[in-house]
């Protein structure tokens, strides 16, 4: 029952966030006041990580963190998460593509009942401690689960690590003998009829070009019917040049 008690914590203090996201300005919703200076020194490190596009994600991910989501998506592993074994320590290497790309990985570990042990990318190495210090002020029991490290990891129990296709093949040399999960480079591709709405390809428009088309599931090709007239999704996508 303690371990259940643990899991609801998880549950309440995650929900808990996932409204601060998705709040019009969290630094004003929480006693930590900073995040906004997170913001700016993110962008600030990274021109590719725009003020707008730091917090596109963060609203996005306020609305997946709602406690009806994250209950529908923990429930098919409810029987392993109560009666699973001690907690371990999971290391994470994480991509900095996208601002936050690596929260998924965040939530999934912690979520799990296990540590965090996570190498940050350069390109991405201020937003998610700001956000483990949000979570930490919601649950402090989450700081003696969570650990950032700037050298190689070690002192793991399994590991995920997400790269390029060249990388992944030094994470498999190294990381091979944990169990892992290890990513390679992905690509998203859009499928075209010819009847789509105004309003359906200035959706796809957002798909192509959100994040500057740097995320891995940012639409990089579009497969359309032999004649079709692009005048249509050229005139819909006229916002984002």
């Amino acid at each position: 029952m303690k371990l259940m008690i643990k899991f609801e914590k998880r549950i309440r203090a995650f929900a808990q966030l996932g409204e601060l996201f998705s709040g019009d300005n969290i630094s004003h919703d929480t006693d930590n006041g900073h995040f906004d200076e997170s913001i700016n020194i993110a962008s600030s490190k990274n021109p590719w990580f725009t003020e707008e596009n730091i917090r596109f994600s963060v609203h996005a991910l306020g609305k997946s963190l709602s406690e009806e989501n994250l209950r529908r998506w923990i429930r098919p592993y409810m029987g392993q998460l109560v009666k699973g074994p001690p907690a371990k320590t999971v290391g994470v290497v994480m991509a900095g593509n996208i601002p936050l790309v690596g929260f998924h990985d965040f939530l999934c570990v912690l979520m799990a009942g296990h540590k965090i042990k996570a190498k940050l990318s350069s390109d991405d190495s201020v937003l998610l401690p700001a956000i483990a210090g949000l979570l930490i002020e919601i649950e402090p029991a989450f700081e003696d689960y969570i650990e950032f490290v700037e050298d190689r990891l070690f002192g793991f129990d399994a590991i995920i690590a997400t790269g390029s296709g060249n990388t992944s093949r030094y994470f498999d040399y190294y990381f091979g003998k944990y169990p892992n999960i290890i990513r390679k480079n992905r690509s998203g591709v859009a499928v075209l009829t010819g009847n789509e709405s105004l309003e359906e390809l200035k959706a796809l428009g957002q798909d192509i070009f959100m994040y500057f088309g740097l995320g891995c599931r940012s639409i990089s090709k579009v497969f359309v019917p032999e004649g079709y007239l692009f005048d249509g999704f050229f005139d819909a996508i006229a916002d984002f040049e």
